[in-house]
């Protein structure tokens, strides 16, 4: 059996980025050997680890151990899966995990885009620590005085309790402590810093590994493999297009990003774009608009308040198959570049990005792949012209596909559960 041990900051029942993932690198290990994955779960308040536990799946609760070695010592996992970045449960995971001797393994995704304002950061990080929320809270009852802030400390605190058990003398705990603060406010325009490296990273594409070599990385700790999220999204694609929903009114999907739960932009600019687009298209009346939001990272009352003042017809959505969503639709409107947005092209739909505050490097703009508008009036200019005219050519897709995205054939999961066996043979 392999047991494999990773953190997540919501539930696995809710479909995020990593456990779609996983869920696709499960059918392919699982043909192999029996998979069990541990999940640690780190949100403010403690969870009832039984109710999201499975014969396949054991959940735990980050307040039941007092650092991550201890988190170690009791599961015995034969692989660590920590994402090699500054975040802090993450980290924890892969420095008791190297100390113990178990194999830390992550993947490393593309860059995005670039926000390089160190002063926006800050301030946007700053209202962030005294907010009485956190991204994931589902209803206002769990509001709590500096809820965000207090979590954010108790997450510090939990690596710096792992960093002086896994024997980090005081002076390199403290020069990390000035790393890690420097790294918040730097993220956005450096996301990948070999000083959070894993022992192995599965790579998004060729053109990464030698990025990240330029920056320190070992050449031979990189391997590319591509994104398991993606692997089954080609069939479900066929199965939805089949039994897709035709509307006399253009169906648009505003598909949001948690730009401001993750300190790009301050809430004030992500409210005032969404009601300038929404104020736009509702004052034409021709379109039949959905809003899908963030599974874990965005709440729905906050879009609720935004929305249902100028619409309450618009409905919008927080859980569910994304893919239906953008295959329902006509066209995609987006605040910036994200994974999920790779669906859409292989939809073949209209991207429409909202870059109303002039974020840098956004890797769809650069290359071609979609319409970057600068107001509310260009998007609905831009929606009108959709059926007559190609904005996206085939040849720009395809480099961009190659160069960004492996090769999206689906075989993602299998690269990396090859590579996970090689690693549990060779221990």
């Amino acid at each position: 059996m392999i047991r494999i041990l990773t953190t997540i900051h919501t539930t696995p029942n809710i479909r995020t980025y990593r456990t779609h993932s996983f869920e696709n690198i499960f059918k392919s290990l699982s043909k192999n050997i029996e998979v069990q994955i541990i999940w640690l779960v780190y949100k403010p308040e403690k969870i009832d680890v039984k109710k999201y536990s499975d014969k396949n799946n054991i959940v735990l609760d980050i307040h039941d151990f007092k650092n991550a070695v201890d988190v170690i010592k009791k599961i015995q996992p034969n692989i660590i899966w920590a994402a090699p970045t500054l975040n802090l449960p993450d980290f924890a995971l892969s420095i008791a995990g190297k100390k113990l001797g178990i194999p830390v393994v992550g993947e490393i995704v593309t860059e995005l885009f670039i926000k390089d304002d160190k002063f926006e950061i800050f301030k946007t990080y700053l209202g962030h620590f005294f907010e009485q929320t956190v991204p994931t809270d589902i209803s206002d009852g769990e509001r709590k005085f500096m809820k965000r802030g207090r979590f954010f400390m108790y997450k510090f605190l939990f690596l710096l309790k792992t960093q002086k058990k896994s024997g980090w003398k005081f002076f390199k705990i403290l020069k990390y402590i000035f790393i890690l603060i420097k790294a918040h406010m730097t993220v956005y325009e450096n996301l990948h810093d070999p000083r959070f490296s894993c022992n192995v990273h599965f790579v998004e594409t060729e053109k990464l590994i030698h990025q990240l070599i330029k920056k320190g990385y070992n050449k031979n700790n990189l391997i590319v493999t591509g994104i398991p999220m993606y692997d089954s999204a080609a069939i479900e694609i066929k199965e939805l297009e089949a039994n897709k929903i035709n509307n006399s009114k253009k169906n648009v999907l505003l598909l949001t990003h948690a730009m401001y739960e993750h300190g790009i932009w301050t809430k004030e600019q992500r409210n005032s774009l969404v009601k300038k687009v929404l104020r736009e298209l509702s004052e034409k009346g021709n379109y039949n608009i959905v809003i899908k939001i963030h599974p874990s990272s965005e709440q729905l009352n906050d879009y609720e308040s935004i929305v249902h003042d100028i619409d309450k017809s618009i409905k919008i959505i927080q859980h569910g198959n994304i893919l239906e969503y953008i295959v329902n639709s006509d066209v995609i409107i987006t605040y910036s570049a994200s994974s999920s947005l790779v669906y859409a092209l292989m939809c073949n739909k209209p991207i429409i990005i909202c870059d109303f505050y002039n974020l840098k490097n956004d890797i769809f703009i650069d290359g071609k792949v979609s319409i970057s508008c600068k107001n509310e009036k260009e998007v609905l200019e831009t929606i009108e012209k959709i059926d007559k005219e190609l904005f996206v050519k085939k040849k720009d897709l395809e480099k961009f596909t190659k160069e960004y995205f492996h090769k999206l054939d689906g075989k993602a999961s299998e690269r990396i559960a090859s590579e996970l066996l090689k690693i549990v043979q060779r221990e």
